[in-house]
């Protein structure tokens, strides 16, 4: 475990997926990026950077366990993916463990 993946415990889901997010934090895990483009491959995960903090009903959508909600494309569970990332790093930021400092990304 990481500092990363360590810190989704007890945390919102950021990844929000309208009709399918449970809300329940004490489901949240660091939810890795799925694609090559991510670094993900055959019995490998993206690195921890590439995640957001995912409820168990989000992560399951997005890595396709679980069918979008009605009206949803697999580009916009991607797409809400993306913007869970983008405030789950914010987050990491605020708790110190992703620190910019002289436009460098630091990770504890």
């Amino acid at each position: 475990m990481s500092a990363i993946t360590d810190s989704a415990r007890g945390e919102d889901c950021q990844i929000r997926i309208s009709g399918v997010c449970n809300f329940d934090r004490a489901t949240t895990v660091w939810a890795h990026a799925n694609g090559s483009a991510a670094g993900k491959g055959i019995g490998m995960k993206s690195p921890d950077l590439l995640g957001a903090y995912g409820c168990f009903a989000c992560h399951q959508c997005v890595d396709g366990q679980r069918p979008p909600p009605m009206g949803w494309t697999r580009d916009d569970v991607r797409l809400a993916f993306w913007q869970g990332h983008a405030r789950s790093i914010l987050k990491l930021i605020e708790k110190g463990i992703v620190v910019l400092q002289r436009g460098k990304v630091l990770v504890a």
